[in-house]
């Protein structure tokens, strides 16, 4: 599989800049986030607005440029410090995983359709519920499964949290492959937890696919890994 970067080419036109300047007005420090075909414009617009203190975090994990994120990685949104998080995305695929991890608010612009609107953290608050339930859940569970991808880039680095709970006397197993088959997932009816190493979005927006609890492994490796 070849994976071929795909850059927007349309600048911000003067009105649609003023009008995201409007919006983030109130706020002093601003995180900077993209999806990767609207790079340039985050970083055209970063150059553009002087007056405000702007971050730009790199991701530890999948995203290869300062301020990406992607669907399944948006650790450039970390900045506890931040006032607000700008994102420069169409959507809210990229963005939901924002508030499920931080707990923050994100103001997304869509350069293309020149719109703004603003994601509230408390859409997140159901997903959050139900990831704290899950690592309650691994942290007490006799069986766990780790679901693992063959697919570049997604798999998510584990040896140390698989060592982790079998220290704490848990049976661990895995299952690998290409692409995820809920339907044979849930035929590990002697499994009590599924921890994910894929796409962190199956952990979220799949959950109800899969009859078991399913958790990330990046949000079980704090309570584990210290």
């Amino acid at each position: 599989m070849l994976f071929v970067e795909a850059r927007y080419k349309k600048i911000l036109s003067d009105d649609f800049i003023k009008r995201i300047q409007k919006t983030i007005e109130p706020f002093k420090k601003i995180n900077l986030v993209a999806a990767i075909q609207y790079i340039d414009q985050m970083n055209d617009f970063k150059l553009k607005t002087s007056s405000k203190e702007f971050v730009l975090k790199q991701s530890k994990y999948r995203a290869r440029y300062p301020g990406q994120i992607l669907g399944c990685d948006v650790y450039a949104a970390d900045c506890p410090d931040c006032d607000a998080t700008l994102a420069f995305t169409q959507g809210v695929f990229h963005i939901l995983g924002i508030p499920v991890k931080y707990g923050k608010e994100v103001i997304n612009v869509d350069p293309e359709n020149e719109t703004i609107e603003v994601i509230p953290a408390k859409v997140a608050e159901v997903y959050h519920k139900r990831i704290l339930q899950g690592i309650g859940l691994a942290l007490k569970a006799n069986r766990v499964m780790f679901i693992e991808s063959t697919k570049s880039g997604q798999t998510y680095g584990v040896k140390l949290l698989k060592k982790a709970l079998k220290d704490e006397g848990k049976k661990v197993y895995s299952v690998v492959g290409d692409e995820i088959n809920y339907n044979r997932l849930n035929e590990f009816i002697d499994i009590d937890v599924f921890i994910n190493t894929a796409c962190q979005r199956i952990a979220i927006d799949d959950m109800d696919k899969i009859e078991k609890p399913v958790i990330n492994a990046e949000d079980l490796e704090p309570y584990l890994l210290k």
